[in-house]
């Protein structure tokens, strides 16, 4: 082993299609590198959407065209890469996919150690979504896959629930994801007050929930509009228009993808952010949303029961009549008190998800694994 500690972090699609990975995993990368002792890899594959992405995603960037069927994401040429590359440590990032049965092979040939950072794909309404498809991914790979792991990671205790309620027994690591904090965007008052959704379009994300407590509390609230933004998946957008002109649905504005700038700026406008989901592993887009001083309401399918201990949001059950409820009450609420809910959640996110604090936690697990360091205390047995 060399003076530096290689790391691939290895992914499928390197591109803002994948979500809350296209912040994570980069970010990762990206803090993690300055240290003397890591070298950080990333290895993925190319979307043909956004082909000029991968190379963002860290200081080192691998990347791969798809063949054959987009869902499987056979790159040819990657496991090949993996072997010359020759890392201390891989961190495989997300699961069902060619990249983890590429480092099984891997692992099994030359007993490279490894992690598993599932992402959100081994909570329950996930493995329930695709399930056949998945069956079989566990049974010729994944399965075998995830006990090999010298850990895994979860993003919250909610998540290393998940592990073990599976049967997994590997170490745990439990550490958050991280975000750089940016600069308050310039807040631009518009005529209506906003109540905005921003994230992957797709039906975990509870949208039709959100779009039904919205014809009821539209007629009440005159001078507000929901806005919904976020890349569409599986043509999950068309599906919710035709959901919002059945329910004859007034002031809803689509606005697609945001990124970069033009995302903060929507944050930044908002009043209200709104995540009605079935399942998150952590849900970056409430960080984000607080970071821009928004208080946020989500579910407690997601880790953020935070939001009320430090008074910068709500955290509910997910059911249509506990949603409405909440969004009235917040709707409701005095744009001032509502502002300083935004003020306390902005300084929640700088002071404990930082990107320096977990790039420390996560270089601590990569020593332990590849150096024989002390275990850190956030790995649990």
């Amino acid at each position: 082993m060399s003076d530096r500690t290689r790391v691939l972090l290895l992914t499928s699609k390197l591109s803002p299609a994948a979500g809350g990975l296209a912040v994570s995993v980069p970010g990762l990368a990206h803090s993690i590198d300055p240290f003397d002792d890591m070298e950080m890899h990333v290895m993925g594959t190319i979307d043909p959407s956004y082909p000029d992405a991968a190379q963002t995603w860290g200081p080192r960037v691998h990347a791969f065209p798809v063949s054959g069927p987009a869902p499987w994401q056979y790159a040819r040429g990657m496991g090949a890469a993996i072997k010359v590359l020759n890392p201390d440590l891989i961190d495989v990032q997300g699961l069902w996919t060619y990249p983890s049965y590429a480092n099984l092979k891997q692992a099994r040939t030359t007993h490279t150690p490894y992690i598993v950072t599932p992402r959100g794909m081994l909570d329950p309404w996930a493995r329930r979504n695709s399930l056949w498809k998945k069956r079989i991914a566990a049974a010729i790979f994944e399965n075998a896959h995830l006990r090999g792991a010298r850990c895994l990671r979860a993003t919250a205790e909610m998540e290393a629930q998940h592990f073990r309620d599976m049967g997994l027994r590997n170490p745990i690591a439990i550490v958050p994801n991280a975000m750089a904090l940016p600069e308050l965007a310039t807040r631009t008052e518009g005529p209506l007050r906003q109540v905005l959704f921003l994230s992957r379009l797709h039906p975990k994300k509870g949208i039709d929930l959100l779009l039904k407590s919205w014809s009821t509390l539209a007629p009440r609230f005159p001078d507000w509009e929901l806005v919904i933004a976020g890349i569409d998946e599986n043509g999950h957008e068309a599906d919710m228009k035709l959901l919002a002109a059945k329910l004859k649905l007034e002031r809803v504005r689509f606005v697609g993808a945001k990124h970069g700038a033009e995302k903060e700026m929507q944050y930044r406008n908002a009043d209200l952010f709104v995540l009605p989901t079935h399942a998150e592993n952590f849900g970056l887009v409430v960080a984000e949303a607080l970071a821009q001083e928004t208080p946020v309401i989500t579910t407690k399918n997601a880790p953020w029961a935070g939001l009320q201990e430090h008074d910068c949001g709500w955290w509910i059950e997910l059911s249509q009549d506990e949603l409405t409820e909440t969004m009235q009450q917040a709707m409701s609420t005095r744009p001032e008190v509502l502002k300083k809910m935004g003020r306390r959640g902005r300084k929640w996110v700088e002071r404990d998800f930082g990107r320096e604090e977990v790039a420390s936690r996560m270089r601590d697990v990569y020593l332990w694994i590849t150096r024989g360091t002390q275990k850190p205390d956030h790995v649990h047995d």
